[in-house]
């Protein structure tokens, strides 16, 4: 059982830090990309473990045995170290290190999911070059008023240190990242 973890570590550790086959990593990413409707690939190991399904059945035998395995194990990371486009992948929901309330509820959780904004960089409108407008994500969500995602919006820019605020900003004033 410990000699499977052990394995199980290592393939984690090469799907985090881009080790190994391209093709095997490629696949990964595209499964757990998959999983929930969420979008996040390696960004779902930065999530608090409480906060992944129990129910892993959307995945793989393997990748499943990959999660419950991390779950085992807890992590330390801060959004301050996270930068550039990481930064964008940050993941929205179930992150420990971006605490946004208004996030919490399952309800705007599921409307996030649905609505395809379930990282950073999906609050961002590329054309105007700025944050959201909370009523245009609104109708994403599928809301008539814009109270909830006001306050997801404002809640995201808050939790994130001053220091990582500067690269969306920049992002959105030279235009979509490549």
């Amino acid at each position: 059982r410990t000699q499977v973890r052990v394995f199980r570590l290592q393939a984690l550790q090469r799907l985090l830090y881009g080790a190994g086959s391209p093709a095997w990593s490629v696949l990964a990413h595209a499964f757990l990309r998959r999983f929930r409707g969420l979008r996040y690939d390696r960004q779902l190991l930065y999530l608090d473990p409480r906060g992944l399904p129990r129910d892993l059945s959307g995945l793989p035998v393997f990748y499943q045995d990959l999660l419950r395995t991390w779950k085992l194990f807890s992590t330390t990371r801060s959004v301050a170290a996270t930068g550039g486009a990481d930064l964008l992948a940050e993941p929205l929901l179930h992150n420990p290190q971006l605490r946004v309330q208004a996030a919490e509820s399952p309800s705007v959780r599921q409307r996030l999911v649905l609505a395809e904004v379930t990282r950073v960089g999906d609050l961002l409108d590329y054309d105007r070059g700025d944050w959201l407008d909370p009523l245009t994500l609104a109708q994403r969500m599928g809301l008539s008023r814009p109270c909830t995602p006001r306050r997801v919006l404002q809640e995201v820019r808050a939790a994130l240190p001053p220091a990582a605020r500067v690269y969306p900003d920049r992002v959105l004033h030279e235009g979509t990242p490549r």
